[in-house]
């Protein structure tokens, strides 16, 4: 029976997290959030945001480690805790939290599956941020030779937990914003099978982001890092492929 939690890594975002909190708590799932370096003003207010809240934990960052930083430390307390599965979401209310039962049903059917959204946006998305997605998508099909992959930068996703944990453990992962491209991309190599889920993504207006311009530029040298390795491994995936072509006759 899979035991599965919430991780919310948390940034900037104390005015929304709150809000995410209350809608997730109906699903009775324990929630993890990391407050990742922020302002003493901001960590107090966490603090009183779940401070009396069942099943709700809040680690610290001292510093800032960006989002794949916290993710990983959720992940690491998830696996301490024996949870099997992480469902992460943004603290910034833009996924839909109410699509939770859907990733949990497709946990339930093959609980040794990543989970992830494919965003449905709506009219207030950024051209430059949708662009910008179908360009990694691009990058992502040739690093993975595959199109099983619909969309690998949305953060609303689930985690098989002692997989992603050694994975990031045998790579040296970017922590910041690259982190959701190249774990969803290493655990394809890993074998993980990859399921998604149509949600909608709301871009409010005049909503604050932590999306960078030199995300971009550290984007572009992780597809640089993630193509050059897969060039690297076809040799190996080209064996594997030929393997498994042959035992099957």
């Amino acid at each position: 029976m899979p035991k599965i939690c919430v991780i919310i890594p948390c940034y900037k975002h104390t005015d929304k997290i709150a809000g995410v909190i209350q809608r997730l708590l109906s699903y009775g799932f324990p929630i993890i959030v990391v407050d990742d370096g922020n302002s003493k003003e901001d960590a107090m207010e966490l603090y009183k945001i779940c401070e009396n809240l069942r099943d709700v934990f809040l680690l610290h960052h001292d510093e800032n480690k960006g989002k794949g930083g916290s993710v990983l430390t959720g992940l690491l307390f998830a696996k301490e805790n024996r949870f099997t599965h992480a469902i992460q979401i943004d603290a910034d209310g833009q996924h839909c939290v109410e699509d939770i039962p859907k990733i949990t049903d497709i946990i339930n059917e093959n609980p040794d599956a990543v989970v992830s959204g494919c965003p449905i946006y709506d009219d207030n998305a950024p051209k430059s941020r949708v662009i910008g997605r179908k360009i990694t998508n691009f990058f992502v099909k040739l690093e993975t030779l595959s199109n099983e992959i619909k969309d690998a930068m949305i953060g609303f996703r689930a985690y098989p937990v002692d997989l992603t944990c050694q994975c990031a453990k045998d790579c040296n992962l970017n922590f910041g914003m690259t982190f959701d491209i190249e774990i969803l991309v290493r655990l394809k190599w890993a074998g993980a099978p990859i399921e998604f889920f149509e949600t909608k993504v709301d871009y409010p207006k005049n909503g604050y982001s932590n999306f960078k311009v030199s995300d971009q530029l550290k984007i572009s040298i992780i597809h640089t890092v993630l193509c050059t390795t897969m060039i690297l491994r076809l040799p190996y995936v080209l064996f594997k492929a030929l393997f498994k072509s042959h035992d099957s006759k």
